[in-house]
């Protein structure tokens, strides 16, 4: 399995103010930072300051990154768009995946509405496998929900074409939701190609004693509560090619947290 980043950790990096005159200079000095921790892959597709994904894709080669998942689309796109832009970045860039980040708010508690999200998942991972690429969805913790007495989660896996949707699942979201990792990740083997890993903590500083109000935290991986070897062993088990680091908030430096989490997986054997 190869480790990727979600460069979330290191966003501002990768977004310099508009108009600034240095804006490439300073998403390639960041590309080349992640490249020295030692990742394999970056979860980004083409920024603006590169002009074309061939520009981009040159970069990447030159400094040994791989791009496992080229962006994202949505439910507007999924319902609508042919994805020939998409697809055809994703065939330069050599990228086999495109996220669905999460389901649109109109979505949430309506069953009629899940069914037509559903619907368009089908579509849009059908337009996309026969181009080779995967339409992964990706869960938050709000998926654990239940609508109609089902977890919306689980009904997108079951209304979906098993050949056309694939599944990104999040460790940290599916943790906050309730739900058991490994359990998911075994459900759902032959339809994930990349996991997000994500820590999950317990603030140390919470004003409360109560577990019921106590404040989470994301964390570095390896440095939270969920437990990676376990995580790890069924990640192996299922057959996913790619983890892709990622943390919303920081504590730390950005690049100090990537890096933490980076070595802390070489050091499980990945």
């Amino acid at each position: 399995m190869k480790i990727a980043l979600q460069p979330l950790a290191i966003s501002s990096y990768l977004r310099p103010k508009k108009g600034s005159m240095t804006a490439l200079h300073d998403i390639k000095s960041a590309l080349r930072k992640v490249a020295r921790i030692g990742y394999d892959g970056i979860e980004l597709a083409t920024p603006a300051a590169f002009g074309s994904p061939e520009a981009y894709k040159d970069f990447l080669d030159e400094i040994g990154l791989e791009v496992p998942t080229c962006g994202g689309t949505n439910y507007t796109a999924m319902r609508e768009s042919d994805f020939a832009d998409k697809i055809r970045e994703c065939h330069i860039l050599g990228s086999r995946n495109v996220m669905v980040s999460n389901v649109d708010p109109v979505v949430l508690g309506n069953l009629d509405e899940l069914n037509s999200f559903i619907a368009a998942l089908n579509r849009a991972g059908r337009i996309l496998k026969d181009a080779g690429i995967h339409l992964s969805f990706h869960n938050h913790a709000i998926d654990l929900a239940r609508v109609g007495g089902v977890t919306q989660l689980q009904r997108i896996v079951e209304g979906t074409d098993p050949e056309a949707v694939y599944f990104e699942l999040d460790t940290h979201w599916l943790t906050a939701g309730g739900a058991h990792v490994v359990s998911w990740i075994r459900a759902l083997k032959g339809r994930e190609w990349i996991i997000h890993f994500k820590d999950y903590a317990i603030d140390e500083y919470s004003d409360t004693t109560f577990l019921e109000c106590t404040h989470k935290l994301f964390a570095e991986v390896g440095q939270g509560n969920i437990h990676w070897p376990g995580v790890l062993e069924a990640c192996r088990e299922a057959g996913i090619a790619w983890c892709a680091v990622e943390q919303d908030v920081c504590r730390r430096p950005g690049f100090e947290s990537i890096a933490m989490s980076h070595d802390y997986l070489r050091g499980l054997g990945v």
